[in-house]
């Protein structure tokens, strides 16, 4: 499955260009992620807790820098993981391409995702919703990175913290719902005008 987004950071190009090559900066930036300081074989290990609901998974696994094109301000990962406590596994190489942007760096994200176990249960339209909300949050997170100047300590494993994918994913399920009441509400409001006639 292929899953397109867009933010905006509020930070210099070079500055978002070189905090997003630094994998254990980037990783800070996300909620629920924790990883190695130091890669092995130029693959860094680490975890990541999502919450859902009342349910918590953690998935393990490595990201790596795959290409970079330092003129185009393009870069590309892999991530793979499988589910510590589970079938789940999840697979993406996930491409940024940077942009000078009014508000500071525009950052376009392709991701080429694979999911088996209950997440592949989602659906297409789910997934974009999810996806959305966490690069949202990403984009937050990565923001304050920037702030910094200097990065902070890598979370230490074990950390209770867990991205909320059902707070991700709420807002646009909200929508969803709206939409499809209104569509509701207006057929019912036809029918009963039909009726009167």
């Amino acid at each position: 499955m292929k899953l397109n987004n867009e933010f905006v950071v509020a930070a210099p190009l070079e500055r978002t260009w070189s905090a997003l090559l630094d994998v254990p900066r980037v990783a800070r930036a996300l909620p629920g992620a924790t990883i190695d300081s130091e890669p092995a074989d130029g693959a860094y290990r680490g975890t990541m807790k999502v919450k859902f609901g009342a349910v918590t998974a953690e998935y393990a696994g490595t990201a790596m820098l795959q290409d970079v094109d330092e003129d185009e301000r393009v870069a590309s990962f892999r991530v793979e993981a499988r589910e510590r406590r589970g079938q789940g596994t999840a697979a993406a190489t996930i491409t940024s391409r940077l942009a000078e942007d009014s508000a500071g760096t525009r950052v376009s994200v392709e991701t080429d995702l694979a999911v088996t176990g209950r997440q592949a249960q989602l659906g297409r339209g789910i997934m974009e919703d999810v996806a959305g909300g966490v690069l949202e949050r990403f984009a937050d997170g990565l923001e304050q990175e920037l702030a910094g100047g200097s990065p902070g300590p890598v979370q230490p494993p074990g950390s209770e913290e867990a991205l909320d994918l059902g707070g991700a994913v709420l807002g646009p399920l909200r929508e969803r719902a709206a939409v499809f009441g209104a569509g509701v509400a207006l057929g019912f409001l036809a029918g009963w005008l039909l009726r009167r006639r």
